[in-house]
């Protein structure tokens, strides 16, 4: 061991360039692969955070009875660490109407307290439900009140009103997502649409109406039923606001610790109160869309630490003879073979060591830069030591196979390895293996069966996990090796073949001899070829896919949209569109229909089929059947959403029972409705619904009013010009004018909201300098091997030019090959790589979206750095002394 430790010190002092050029090998695909994991980590761990930020309230501890005192129960509540806030909440079903008039109205009754309007800024309300009472615009328009005016209110059946008070404003509940949604059971989030509302204060609640259903219901009344689908008749709740910067930042984590908190929750009251987690759907998606991120990006990133390895590796040819030297005459003073084989452990090991430590730095800093921050605050401490980890596994991978390869050149006599250069032609390992041909039929085999299986055709299920399609991600991963490496197998081929003695004729240039040379001793730039065709369609891949992933966002947000402006009314009662100028060439009506299918309430949209399809801006895309024409021609037709088609084992030319207004006593009926065609898409895509009908299905009588309006401009026009002209005149006062700049989308996936751009620029930036790199290693080779042959032609007088012809021809061999052959293998693998978006993207992309100007860039980058590292290693070998060449041994 003394031995080892003074040849490893004693060998880095003298040599500290070959230490260094043997860490970066190393440090490349660490860098990498480091870099990879980092981004992810970093994206990962923002999921939660987006995950939360539509959940208008994270808990709601349901109270199982009436004679539970909510308020002891918020105190009790209020004192568990992470959470924010707890307000009293309740809901009722009343009766409202005016004194002295014989005109009542069913209403559902809210009340919370005056602060809670300030923290939950989607109730809308004008005036103080303190002072008064608030009613929405239906309740007020169905009882005819006038300003100022009272109301009774009283419970269903019973006649008596158990309070009296004065209209003081209104509310809008159109956004309250929380109190429409139904808070337990096996339909807990369904929305129930309330078509009149009623809002007083908490204390007026607790002192005046709580007594009475007290006594109509009793105070140990369950009022709780699991199997309800509908809201329940009475509500006493306390909802719970947790401190979102209390979840862990990964999903999973985020998920388990609220699973936790809520049974912490419900510890509080053992049977007094049951908790609903309304965050734990979301985090639940996000928990799935953490690990699909994970896969996708590790294997979009797998090529590139792969390449970078090869080019680790075949950077480490270069320290080959002076291995092979230093082991020779070590051998001659004594050391035995186990002592040389401990020796080059060792300094391979060292070498692993910086390397790790400098891609790690490199990587952290990359990705930092990238990002605009520092990873270390946004990486939990045990995800870096996962990255870690899998940083050593790979260096020390790599660094197993370059101690096998110094420790055989070490063994190998130097008479071989000459005779071997002059030897014609080059038969790596891959070619003898044929390892193109196995990854090809690998690669095509995946194809074949998930083409055969049904996977390459995905639909947008809730729920699909990325890890089923993993294998189907793996095909680009073979395809790429398999493909460069069979179109290299063919081109040297071809060049074996035309460099035949019987095919050869007389050299006529230093051109031709210098081709002649590149087909008869390709080896050196046949592996710069490969190393840069590798690198140069990893890089297409990466900004193909980047590109479409960003293209699919964008029509993402425009199918959500669906045209080029929304109106939306300002009120729930009805609103005449008024004009809206020149620039306008077409809108159209959009109505949100409440509906039961079953057990499970689903939200129709109602249109006007001539109209909707003249104001889009983004067609619909319709997956089996007919178009939105049908609804036209069809009574009671009906589109629907591949849901439906799940859930109800029902397609095309079926009948679908449906009850519309379900909530409304009044307007809900049961309507059979005709299945003519099924959706993917169908704008405006947010909110979700999953069914669409025309308006002509429904009895005008019962027809809600418009919940927005469509419109188109004319071409040319700029949205956002014409939304600020028509905000400013007659239709801001009513309505809200919105672009597809102003929207936000509450229900947006966490997986479609990430940036790849950064790692898509880094993976590119790191491929440029692989391929760059790799021909840089060709042009040293080349000054290494060839040195004494351009020694003996500059004695000769061959000039600079001539000397240079060959290499040149060498050098534009790899870097032109590597980008005729890696820039259509890339784009056709990213092909295949855009088709899981279909899992998440309602629109998904159907070809590639790729921009012109990045892919040239990254082409000028690969060529720049080609040629900087290539004129550096010629220039050193223009500038050596032939007779100090000549004398080396």
């Amino acid at each position: 061991m003394a031995l080892t430790g003074w040849l490893l010190a004693n060998g880095t002092r003298r040599a500290p360039l070959r230490m260094l050029l043997a860490a970066a090998g190393i440090a490349f695909p660490v860098a990498i692969l480091a870099g990879t994991l980092l981004y992810v980590d970093v994206a990962v761990h923002s999921m939660t955070r987006i995950a939360l930020k539509p959940v208008q309230v994270e808990m709601r501890a349901l109270a199982t009875s009436l004679q539970v005192d909510v308020s002891s129960l918020a105190r009790k509540l209020d004192a568990v660490p992470g959470v924010g806030r707890v307000d009293r909440f309740a809901a009722a079903d009343v009766l409202v109407s005016t004194p002295g008039v014989r005109k009542t109205a069913t209403a559902r009754l809210y009340a919370v307290d005056p602060d809670y309007l300030s923290h939950h800024p989607w109730v809308h309300v004008s005036g103080q439900p303190s002072r008064g009472a608030l009613l929405n615009d239906n309740l007020r328009q169905s009882l005819g009140l006038a300003p100022g005016a009272q109301v009774s209110v009283a419970l269903p059946g019973s006649a008596a009103p158990v309070m009296s008070v004065g209209v003081t404003g209104t509310v809008d509940l159109r956004q309250a997502d929380t109190w429409l949604a139904v808070p337990s059971g096996d339909v807990q989030g369904d929305l129930a649409i309330v078509p009149r509302a009623i809002l007083v204060d908490f204390a007026t609640f607790q002192r005046q109406v709580l007594p009475a259903l007290v006594a109509k219901l009793g105070a140990g009344t369950p009022v709780l039923n699991p199997g309800l689908s509908d809201l329940p008749p009475v509500e006493v709740e306390a909802q719970i606001t947790i401190d979102h910067a209390s979840y862990p930042s990964d999903p999973g984590r985020a998920l388990a610790w609220s699973a936790r908190l809520q049974r912490r929750l419900e510890a509080q009251a053992p049977g007094e109160l049951v908790v609903a987690d309304d965050a734990a759907e979301v985090l639940l998606q996000a928990r799935d869309d953490a690990t699909n991120a994970k896969i996708l990006f590790l294997l979009l990133g797998l090529p590139g630490a792969l390449v970078a390895a090869a080019l680790g590796l075949a950077a480490q040819s270069a320290l080959a003879a002076a291995h092979r030297r230093e082991d020779a005459l070590l051998r001659l003073r004594g050391a035995t073979e186990s002592q040389l084989v401990w020796a080059t452990a060792a300094q391979a090991a060292v070498a692993g060591l910086l390397g790790v430590v400098l891609g790690l730095v490199v990587a952290a800093f990359s990705v930092g830069a990238a990002i605009g921050n520092q990873v270390w605050p946004d990486v939990p401490a045990g995800r870096l030591a996962v990255t870690v980890l899998f940083c050593v596994l790979a260096a020390a991978a790599v660094v197993a196979v370059r101690i096998r390869r110094l420790v055989r050149a070490g063994r190998t006599p130097d008479i071989v390895l000459q005779r071997t250069g002059l030897e014609r032609g080059w038969l790596p390992a891959w070619r003898r293996a044929k390892l193109d041909l196995v990854a090809l039929g690998v690669g095509i085999a995946i194809l074949g069966v998930s083409a055969l299986s049904g996977s390459l055709r995905h639909a947008p299920v809730e729920g699909t996990a990325l890890s089923l399609y993993f294998y189907v991600l793996l095909a680009p991963v073979a395809l790429w090796l398999g493909l460069t490496l069979f179109v290299v197998r063919g081109l040297l081929a071809i060049l074996e073949h035309q460099s035949r003695p019987d095919r050869v004729a007389q050299l006529g240039s230093w051109r031709s001899a210098g081709l002649r040379w590149l087909a008869r001793r390709p080896a050196r730039a046949a592996v710069a070829l490969v190393l840069g065709a590798l690198a140069v369609a990893f890089g297409t891949e990466v900004i193909a896919f980047v590109d479409t992933y960003q293209s699919a966002k964008r029509a993402e947000v425009r199918a959500e949209f669906g045209a080029d402006l929304r109106l939306t009314p300002t009120s729930e009662t009805a609103t005449a569109l008024p004009s809206l100028g020149p620039d306008v060439v077409a809108s159209t009506p959009v109505r949100s229909v409440p509906a039961r299918v079953g057990t499970d309430r689903k939200s129709i949209m109602a249109l006007d089929p001539v109209s909707y399809r003249n104001a889009l801006s983004v067609a619909p895309q319709i997956m089996a059947g007919q178009g939105i024409d049908a609804l036209n021609r069809t009574p009671l037709g009906v589109l629907i959403a591949p849901e439906i088609v799940t859930v109800f084992a029902v397609g095309p030319g079926d009948t679908l029972p449906v009850v519309i207004f379900p909530d409304d006593s009044k307007r809900s009926r049961t309507i059979n409705l005709r299945i003519v065609g099924v959706f993917r898409s169908l704008p405006p895509t947010r909110p979700i619904t999953e069914l669409a009908i025309s308006t002509a299905s429904i009895p005008a009588a019962a027809l809600p009013q418009p919940d927005t309006f469509l419109v188109r401009l004319r071409p040319g026009s700029s949205p956002p010009a014409v939304a600020a002209r028509l905000r400013d005149g007659p239709v801001g006062r009513d309505f809200t004018v919105s672009t597809v700049r102003d929207a936000q989308f509450a229900e947006q996936r966490s997986l479609t909201a990430l940036n790849l751009g950064a790692l898509g620029r880094l993976e590119a930036i790191a491929a440029a300098i692989v391929a760059g790199v790799g021909v840089a290693l060709l042009g040293a080779f080349l000054v290494l091997e060839r040195r004494r042959e351009l020694a003996v032609l500059r004695s000769i007088g061959a000039s600079t030019t001539r000397l240079l012809t060959g290499p040149l021809e060498e050098g534009a061999f790899a870097v032109l090959g590597s980008v005729i052959i890696g820039v259509p293998v890339g784009l056709g693998l990213s092909a295949i790589s855009v088709s899981v978006l279909g899992l998440f993207f309602t629109d998904p992309p159907r070809l590639l979206a790729v921009s012109a100007t990045g892919l040239i860039a990254f082409i000028a980058l690969v060529v720049a750095a080609a040629m900087v590292g290539f004129g550096a290693a010629l220039m050193s070998a223009v500038r050596a002394r032939p007779a100090s060449v000549l004398r080396e041994p």
